[in-house]
């Protein structure tokens, strides 16, 4: 026989509420009948007790105790019986690499590129349900952040903490960057493989078209999203904007031409933001329509629900407590 459990057994604790309660109770009765014999004459007193039906006062007392017990009965969410569930997990495969390139620091999107490209990671993040997902950094080197994981908290903790910082080597490379993501996905399928490349595209390397061609053999889907400002800007470092060799202020552009030939080659799309607002919007929604795989089935045992019962219980107590009267008249009908 299953045994019984509760959904909130916290609200136990509101047994000892309704002590309280019955106590309050008989002090309220006691003291009702001494403020009758203070302000009734004894005449008078004596026909509104022997109008009064005893018992049914205490049953309605009763029943008003019943009612708050059976309600805390609900809240305390009995689960009575239990069933076997078979539950499937349905997605792909997604692994979003992340320039953190210096130039990332750039404020022609507020308040960085960097800082809002992981605000919309973040909203993605919390809108997948059964994908993997994997962080990649890069710049001129490339890491695996956050390995493949349902576990959405996990990548968000991990995501928190990418930063330019992590990487001592300066310069991009996308390619770099394509590879090292693509040993992050399993080598057993060949098709429900996502990689979003998000970068404001200065590619500093070579061996872009090489790379794409490795990563599709594993039967991987490329999108790449262009973040910046055509036009460029100068990127903010602690005592002012960021200098090349020369002392001249560095000005860093989108170059989209390497993140579209990625996208093209990748047989995915190529997205061009200039506020980082609704691109991975765009992209989550491509995902959808993506075919989905089957990781696995887990059978797990779910328990009934029966706090209802104790809510009927509860509201039809309160309807015989609202039509019982006090008085011996209707007692004797």
């Amino acid at each position: 026989m299953d045994r019984i459990k509760f959904f909130k057994p916290e609200y136990f604790n509101l047994l000892w509420t309704l002590l309280a309660v019955i106590f309050l109770m008989i002090i309220s009765l006691k003291n009702k009948s001494a403020r009758n014999k203070s302000y009734i004459n004894e005449k008078l007193h004596s026909k509104l007790i022997a109008s009064l039906s005893k018992r049914k006062i205490i049953l309605k007392k009763i029943i008003q105790i019943l009612i708050l017990l059976f309600i805390i009965a609900a809240l305390v969410g009995p689960q009575i019986g239990s069933k076997l569930v078979k539950l499937k997990r349905q997605g792909i495969d997604i692994v979003v690499a992340v320039d953190l390139s210096k130039s990332m620091l750039a404020q022609d999107i507020t308040p960085s590129r960097l800082k809002k490209t992981k605000h919309e990671i973040r909203n993605f993040i919390n809108k997948l349900e059964g994908d993997r997902i994997a962080l990649v950094g890069f710049t001129s080197k490339a890491f695996i952040q956050c390995p493949l994981t349902t576990d959405y908290d996990a990548a968000l903790m991990f995501l928190d903490i990418m930063d330019t910082s992590l990487l001592p080597q300066g310069g991009t490379s996308l390619a770099e960057a394509i590879k090292v993501s693509g040993s992050a996905f399993s080598e057993k399928e060949k098709k429900h493989k996502l990689l979003i490349v998000i970068s404001d595209g200065e590619d500093h390397e070579h061996g872009i078209s090489e790379a794409v061609a490795e990563v599709k053999e594993k039967g991987v889907v490329v999108y790449t999203i262009g973040i910046g400002s055509i036009e460029g800007v100068p990127i903010p470092v602690d005592n002012g904007f960021l200098k090349d060799d020369e002392n001249k202020t560095v000005i860093s552009k989108l170059n989209e031409l390497d993140l579209k030939k990625i996208a093209a080659e990748g047989n995915g799309n190529y997205y061009y933001t200039s506020t980082g607002e609704a691109d991975l919007g765009e992209i989550f929604n491509d995902i959808g329509r993506l075919e989905k795989k089957e990781y696995d089935e887990r059978t797990f045992k779910d328990f009934e629900h029966r706090f209802q019962i104790f809510l009927m219980f509860a509201l039809s107590l309160l309807f015989l407590d609202l039509f019982l009267n006090e008085s011996k008249k209707e007692l004797n009908q």
